[in-house]
């Protein structure tokens, strides 16, 4: 709480006189302005910024025109167990993280047209609640990666090469990705910093097994129609997020995942969804996955929070020697209700579905399932607001103790500013850890996030 604390008055030394500065506009200086670049983060006032830094004297926007863009996230996290779970006994932490993210538009440049390179860093700090839970699905994802359990981090989770043709037809890409941001998204149940905190309201849990956090492969969307994109990736299966990913990739077909996925944009009742459906494919052994991490870096272990169990646990685990594992999954987001003026705002459903081979995994299928929407309340058009419900069921192959996990979130995220958001937050995990080992968890939080 203190570093919150000290953060806090830090941010409001170092922006207030700079909005006070840029407010203070001299009639001399009006007329640099309207000869300045189109791109603008900031509008009249502080509080309206698109940045909370704003235009940065007109560097920022001049580089924008120039293709080079600078993007800082901060979120901050304050979560508490205060009922069952694995422990309520300092049941109060935080912990935060930073997204950094360089893009280069390489045709902005005049170099390449149609290309774009990506760099994205995340620094990290604190572990989270997820230990005091025990659950097998972390009630934090953003405190559990990049590097939980490690304190302060800073990994490079992503630097790839895009390059569009035939006017966005078709997308090619190449380098160290994060498969969450292109599969298995969602309208109402993806951002992890304006919607839902638990990991199984953000992606389909399942996928990790297959398709690390952040790997190095190649990629392709395909969008052949308006209503049409087909994404597809190969990738190592063995990818972390603080390596660069040349250790083990291209090192025989024995560590390679396909990942494949249709989109289907549709309009019943002229309201907008998406129907997504794939499948993920591993060569990988099962036994170099297992007991290691059944939720790979996304998720906790059975025994990643109960070493002493994994003696235990070991002669029952889901070996299985062929290395042909293969999931499916199934994703649909559909508007319910939109605003005329913007088909952004409404209400709407979600849900989500997964299986895979249980002889091979921790998990045989998954599912989840609620209502989100954006600007449900008069002259609060850009807070958002869910409510979901998810169910893990695990092998059968594990000990008959081990049967299943589910839990129930419901968020508001209220925008203060464009660059600022607060975001209440409340879970309920029922069997966390997939046995009546534990209590039902009762798990609030508070999340502060920053656009600077």
């Amino acid at each position: 709480m203190t570093f919150a604390r000290v953060l806090g008055f830090v941010l409001l030394c170092l922006f207030v006189p700079i909005a006070v500065a840029q407010q203070a506009t001299a009639p001399a200086e009006e007329e640099a302005q309207a000869a300045a670049p189109a791109t603008t983060f900031q509008g009249a006032d502080w509080l309206s910024w698109k940045k909370m830094t704003g235009d940065w004297g007109g560097v920022r926007p001049a580089l924008a025109d120039s293709g080079i863009t600078f993007d800082i996230d901060v979120t901050q996290v304050l979560q508490g167990n205060a009922h069952g779970g694995a422990s309520t006994r300092n049941g109060l932490r935080y912990s935060g993280s930073a997204d950094l993210t360089l893009t280069l538009d390489l045709g902005a440049m005049g170099l390449i047209p149609g290309g774009r390179i990506t760099l994205a860093g995340e620094p990290k700090w604190g572990d989270g609640i997820n230990p005091k839970v025990g659950s097998l699905i972390p009630v934090n994802l953003d405190a559990f990666k990049p590097g939980a359990g490690e304190g302060c981090t800073f990994t490079l989770s992503e630097y790839f090469y895009e390059q569009v043709l035939f006017d966005g037809k078709l997308i090619l890409l190449a380098g160290k990705l994060d498969g969450s941001r292109a599969f298995e998204t969602n309208a109402f149940a993806n951002n992890e910093k304006t919607q839902f905190m638990n990991t199984a309201l953000r992606n389909n849990p399942m996928i990790p097994s297959f398709l690390p956090y952040t790997v190095l492969g190649v990629g392709a969307i395909v969008n052949p129609t308006d209503w049409l994109s087909i994404l597809t990736a190969v990738t190592d299966s063995e990818g972390r997020n603080k390596t660069t990913g040349f250790e083990t990739a291209f090192h025989g077909a024995v560590n390679t995942t396909v990942i494949h996925e249709w989109d289907f944009k549709i309009k019943p009742f002229d309201m907008p969804g998406t129907q997504r459906v794939g499948f993920a494919w591993s060569s990988m052994d099962t036994n170099k996955l297992y007991p290691v991490s059944p939720f790979r870096e996304t998720g906790p272990l059975l025994m990643k929070y109960a070493p002493a169990m994994l003696e235990f646990l070991q002669p029952y685990l889901p070996y299985d020697q062929n290395p042909d594992n293969v999931m499916l999954y199934y994703n649909f987001d559909q508007y319910l209700y939109t605003e005329a003026e913007d088909p952004t705002q409404g209400v709407g459903i979600f849900g989500r579905f997964g299986w895979a081979r249980e002889n091979a995994n921790p998990v045989n299928y998954f599912y989840s399932f609620g209502v989100g929407g954006k600007g449900i309340i008069p002259d609060r058009d850009n807070d958002t607001f869910g409510v979901g419900y998810y169910f893990i069921d695990l092998s059968n192959d594990l000990p008959p103790a081990f049967h299943s996990e589910q839990g129930v979130e419901l968020f508001y995220n209220v925008e203060i500013t464009p660059w600022l958001h607060l975001t209440p937050d409340f879970q309920i995990i029922m069997n966390p850890g997939g046995t009546d080992a534990h209590d039902v968890s009762l798990v609030y939080g508070l999340r502060l996030q920053m656009n600077l």
